[in-house]
């Protein structure tokens, strides 16, 4: 059992290749009989464009580990990033897989589902499965909010990094760590805190949903809501204080999921971003990451197919 390391990958390879390398030479030897190979495996979170080669590469320069030496130079705009990569896996790390996942990085949603799902992929619920750490110096912002959020929520995700550069203009170039001096080059670290979702959130827009279903122009008081989900008995209404119904959910959850019109208390399903977050909620992948309910293989291999490939070997 070894580490699969997930990272987004934009159009400068360094930020991909440098915590590889860091991790190489600093923690090979130190946490192999905890983890065994420090990087057995990487997958890559990339747009279609990125992958493809249409969108090329920023300047690059593989550089001997911790110094400045130039060994092979890549142009601006000439080359495809994804095959930088490999290159230097292949030259520094050694024989490991490389998977490629395309994705519209933009779209949280469509990141967010594509981590989980590439997480259960190689970390499936109640096996062994891999150890998975995240690199989220590269890539687009949403990309690396899925990231973090998918490693939260699961705990599938046990370690976060990233590795900080003093000027990335000049030095986002290099494919290894250029010093070891903390104000220009330093490898860090996030840890990740396992959360537990708090259902009250999804029952909340469930009954909102049920009032919606019977009649799509229906507003609700917070006061009929309130009431509606404490007779049910829904845990943890039960004993809550109005005011921190108020106040802790329906005020923050505005315009996430739910409409509300604070000065007439009136309350209603957002018709467009409520079903798509209780889409996701109740999605498979989700149920499993959240350890509601458990996919068989076959199961997870349906969910991932045609979503992660192996990258091809370039010389």
């Amino acid at each position: 059992m070894g580490i699969f390391h997930f990272a987004g990958l934009g159009k400068s390879p360094g930020a991909v290749t440098s915590g590889l390398a860091y991790l190489k030479h600093e923690y090979a030897q130190q946490y192999k009989d905890i983890y065994g190979d420090i990087i057995e495996g990487i997958v890559l979170f990339t747009s279609p464009e990125v992958a493809s080669g249409n969108e090329k590469s920023m300047p690059s320069e593989h550089n001997d580990y911790m110094t400045i030496n130039v060994r092979k130079t890549w142009p601006r705009n000439k080359h495809n990033t994804l095959e930088i990569v490999t290159y230097f896996v292949k030259k520094e790390i050694g024989d490991v897989d490389i998977y490629c996942c395309k994705v519209d990085v933009n779209n949280f949603p469509a990141c967010f589902e594509a981590v989980a799902k590439a997480t259960l992929r190689f970390h499936p619920p109640r096996e062994e499965g891999k150890h998975i750490w995240a690199n989220i110096t590269g890539g687009a912002n949403p990309l690396n909010a899925a990231l973090f959020q998918v490693a939260y929520l699961s705990g599938f995700i046990n370690r976060l990094y990233y590795t900080f550069i003093s000027n990335p203009s000049e030095q986002g170039k290099y494919l290894q760590p250029f010093s070891r001096d903390p104000s220009q080059f330093e490898f860090r670290e996030i840890y990740v805190l396992k959360t537990l979702f708090d259902e009250r959130y999804q029952r909340i827009l469930e009954e909102l949903e049920s009032i919606h279903q019977e009649d799509p122009s229906r507003w609700i008081t917070s006061e009929e809501l309130f009431g509606r989900l404490r007779s049910q008995r829904v845990p943890g209404f039960e004993t809550m204080d109005p005011k921190a119904f108020l106040l802790d959910f329906l005020h923050v959850m505005q315009g996430r999921g739910i409409q509300r019109k604070s000065k007439e208390d009136a309350i209603r399903l957002d018709p467009e971003v409520g079903p798509a977050i209780l889409r996701i909620l109740r999605s498979d992948y989700v149920q499993a990451l959240l350890g509601r309910s458990s996919l068989r293989k076959e199961q997870i291999q349906q969910l991932t197919e045609g979503l992660i490939e192996k990258s091809p070997t370039h010389p």
